[in-house]
């Protein structure tokens, strides 16, 4: 699967119209979860239930009648979340809190990119043409489904195209593996000795985002000043938002095309998060994001990329293993039985790679020399490198 993300630039007409769209379903959202909550309803039923009443509402009529069932479809899958206990209940949404609608057969013909003589064009069923900013190349494969979404003030489209098989991982000897720790201080270092700076948007914007939230809070419910107060803060989430996607869209691509193998620590993001002094941090350098970027990215490229045990990679010495407890305000790991000396989030990132390797049973056979520093992706400048040399067992991989 593939995915293309792309900005429209529709007309007022044509907002209003995707507007009016997302309100709809914002109401067959709310009217369905009702019927769900006050007796037992299966999908097929609301599948029909909408049937039933377009013949009715004229608003009804004037959405594809696929994306109000893709409505049931997100209704019954938040249920099947809730039932696995792994999310919340569905709740009703208010007024401006639905965002997205999708088309979920965009290869019928519901949605025709650069279609006709309208090359810069996106065809929406219901809605019609929209200038659309296509900055890449469409994928080669099939478009299976579209969704616009609402960001702010700006609008998107969201294509996702469905292409072969990517090719699968052959179990041989890896030519460049490396092992990732995430952290605060850097936001990932590598078993190669490299530390890369955390970008931290949210900490670098938030006296303004404070600004502009208490600015919300003393406006009138319902004014006009409200919604452009509201509409100020949104644009600053969503920059915030943006830039953090940026930063690990580069750091992920940087990564994925030097190397071969990836193993990364199996991180319990949502009892880290438990720990309110650091979870504003913690979502502010996008752990997870960056980790799902670099997954899709190295496995499109027919490299792996393994999940380990985050246990005790910062206090066990990756050459002998000696556990060595230690608070987190020591950042340099020195062990007292071999005298190995190194970062200790590259002491981590190296434990990391070698589980990652053993769970796949391959050794790291070739070991190099390695380079160590830091670098940062703000302007992507890069300080002087210091080498390093090695020793170790040639069967594993032993680190600096």
């Amino acid at each position: 699967m593939e995915i293309r993300k792309y900005r429209l630039y529709p007309t007022k007409e044509q907002s209003a119209l995707i507007e009016s769209t997302l309100e709809t379903c914002r109401k067959t959202w709310n009217y369905l979860l009702s019927k769900r909550k006050t007796g037992r309803v299966s999908k097929f039923d609301q599948d029909h239930d909408i049937f039933v009443q377009k013949r009715k509402n004229p608003f009804l009529k004037a959405v594809y009648s696929h994306v109000l069932q893709n409505v049931s479809d997100r209704l019954d899958k938040s249920y099947r979340a809730f039932f696995k206990g792994i999310a919340r209940s569905p709740k009703f949404k208010a007024f401006g809190r639905y965002d997205s609608f999708t088309y979920p057969d965009a290869y019928n013909g519901s949605v025709k990119l650069g279609s006709s003589l309208r090359k810069t064009k996106i065809y929406l069923s219901k809605i019609g043409y929209l200038p659309i900013v296509v900055h890449r190349e469409p994928s080669v494969g099939k478009n299976k489904r579209a969704t616009v979404k609402r960001e702010g003030d700006k609008w998107f489209v969201v294509l996702e195209y469905q292409v072969s098989d990517v090719p699968e991982f052959a179990i041989v000897q890896p030519k460049s593996p490396i092992g990732l720790d995430v952290g605060l201080l850097s936001v990932v270092a590598t078993s190669n000795g490299e530390t890369f700076k955390p970008l931290q948007p949210l900490k670098k914007n938030l006296k303004r985002l404070r600004r502009l939230q208490q600015s919300v809070s003393r406006k009138k419910k319902g004014s006009k000043n409200r919604r452009k107060a509201v509409q100020r803060a949104s644009r600053l989430h969503w920059k915030i938002r943006s830039l953090r996607s940026d930063f690990n869209h580069k750091l992920s691509t940087q990564l994925a095309r030097t190397h071969d193998f990836f193993a990364l620590e199996d991180l319990n993001i949502k009892g880290m998060v438990k720990n309110h002094s650091l979870a504003r941090s913690i979502f502010d350098a996008g752990w997870n994001q960056l980790a799902q970027m670099l997954r899709y990215k190295a496995e499109r490229a027919g490299k792996k990329v393994v999940f380990v045990s985050p246990n005790n990679t910062s206090t066990d010495c990756s050459r002998c293993g000696f556990r060595k407890e230690m608070p987190l305000s020591v950042r340099t790991f020195h062990c007292e039985r071999c005298s190995f000396e190194t970062d200790r989030d590259v002491n981590s990132a190296i434990r990391v790679l070698n589980r990652g390797l053993e769970q796949v049973g391959v050794g790291y056979a070739k070991l190099k020399s390695m380079e160590s520093g830091v670098q940062s992706l703000n302007r992507w400048e890069i300080q002087p490198l210091v080498e390093a040399e090695i020793s170790g067992s040639p069967e594993v991989y032993r680190g600096v």
